[in-house]
């Protein structure tokens, strides 16, 4: 028969457990509403301001591939303005899977698959995507870009690399913690 203080204490590694895991969740789902969540409304809604609201006032635009291309945060941002302002540029929804995420108090790294939906009224609906890695910084309680690499990895990202990816949800799968 369990005594008292057995029964306790096993009350208790429980109890710490499920808080622990509700803390993993919060940290997961905060990070992802504020990154991809936001990230996705802009592009879905062409807004300009939400999306520079969450890139760090010191980061650091990588393109890789042909070329490659850095720019700091004022070059990328005002390309970035000039091209949603276009009357003609219409909607292009963005969505994020992730293949790896580590994470610190005030930074995490995230590598993943976006794809970016093109719809047109002449080819119907296209997909663009591309692999990439953004460093994040926690600023004023917000997670904000301070690193962002992409590339399409000489055209061999596709659809089969965004369906290999995992869902931001399912942050037990990709989240690399010790």
């Amino acid at each position: 028969m369990k005594s008292i203080f057995q029964k306790i204490f096993i009350i208790f590694i429980v109890g710490g457990i499920n808080f622990l895991s509700a803390q993993e969740e919060k940290l997961h789902q905060k990070i992802n509403q504020d990154m991809y969540g936001s990230f996705s409304e802009a592009y879905e809604n062409l807004d300009y301001p939400l999306f520079a609201s969450i890139h760090s006032k010191e980061m650091i635009r990588i393109t890789g591939g042909n070329g490659g291309e850095i720019k700091d945060v004022e070059k990328y941002l005002e390309r970035s303005q000039k091209r949603w302002s276009d009357p003609k540029t219409k909607a292009s929804p963005i969505d994020f899977r992730l293949f790896e995420r580590v994470t610190s108090d005030s930074l995490v790294s995230d590598r993943g698959i976006y794809r970016v939906t093109y719809r047109s009224d002449k080819s119907g609906t296209e997909y663009s995507y591309g692999q990439f890695h953004v460093v994040l910084r926690l600023e004023g309680g917000f997670w904000k870009i301070l690193i962002d690499y992409d590339s399409n990895e000489k055209n061999t990202v596709n659809k089969q690399s965004f369906d290999d990816a995992f869902s931001l949800s399912d942050y037990k799968k990709y989240w690399k913690h010790k």
